[in-house]
C-alpha cells in the first residue's frame, strides 16, 4: 500500500507518464528510423528530392522489385566482410572484461582487506590514473609498441584496454569488498 507521500494526483501522474512516453519515443526514434532506412536503397534513404521516399520506397521498388531489401546487409556482412570486424570486437571485449574483472577483483579485495598504509596510496595513484584522459596513458606505450612492431595486433589492443580500465576497476572494487559482511559471506577470509 502506498504511503501518502507516494500518492500523486491522477492528473500529475498522467502528465508524468505522458512526458515519459514522449521522451522514450523521441529517444528511440533515431534508432528505429535508421533500422527502417537500412532496408531501403541509398537513393531512398538519402533522397534530397523528397524525404518521404524512405517511407514509400519508390527507388527501392524500382531497383529491387520490392519495397524492402537486404542488399545493404549482405553487402556489409558478406562482400565487405564485416563479420571479421565484429568477431574481432567480440574477442577484444571478452578478453578485456575477463582480464580486467579478474585482476581488479583480486586487487580490490586485497586493497580492501589490507591494514597497511600502502593501500591508501595505491588507491590514490589509481585514482589519479583514472582521472587522466586515456590518450595520456596510451601515448606512453606508443613508442615502445612502434619500436617492437606490435602496434595494431589483437593482443596489444587487449593489453592497452586492460591498462586503461584497470585503475577504474581498482578504485571501485575495494568499496564493494568492504560492504560484504561476514553474515552474507561466512566463508570469506580476512574479516
Amino acid at each position: 500500500m502506498a504511503s501518502q507521500v507516494q500518492k500523486r494526483p491522477v492528473l500529475l501522474q498522467t502528465v508524468l507518464v505522458g512526458i515519459l512516453i514522449l521522451w522514450m519515443v523521441a529517444a528511440a526514434f533515431p534508432f528505429f528510423w535508421t533500422l527502417w532506412g537500412s532496408f531501403k536503397v541509398e537513393g531512398d534513404f538519402f533522397s534530397l528530392a523528397d524525404w518521404t521516399n524512405v517511407l514509400t520506397g519508390e527507388m527501392t521498388t524500382r531497383e529491387t522489385g520490392d519495397a524492402f531489401t537486404t542488399q545493404g546487409y549482405s553487402g556489409a556482412w558478406v562482400q565487405e566482410e564485416f563479420w571479421k570486424a565484429a568477431w574481432n570486437s567480440t574477442l577484444v571485449c571478452l578478453f578485456v572484461v575477463t582480464i580486467s574483472l579478474t585482476l581488479g577483483t583480486l586487487g580490490g579485495y586485497a586493497l580492501a582487506r589490507s591494514t597497511y598504509r600502502y593501500a591508501f596510496w595505491f588507491l590514490l595513484i589509481a585514482l589519479i590514473f583514472r582521472a587522466m584522459p586515456p590518450i595520456t596513458l596510451v601515448s606512453g606505450y606508443l613508442p615502445v609498441f612502434f619500436q617492437w612492431n606490435i602496434w595494431g595486433h589483437l593482443p596489444t589492443a587487449i593489453i592497452v584496454l586492460v591498462a586503461i580500465n584497470q585503475p577504474f576497476t581498482l578504485c571501485h572494487w575495494p568499496n564493494v569488498s568492504k560492504t560484504i559482511s561476514p553474515t552474507t559471506a561466512p566463508c570469506m577470509p580476512g574479516k
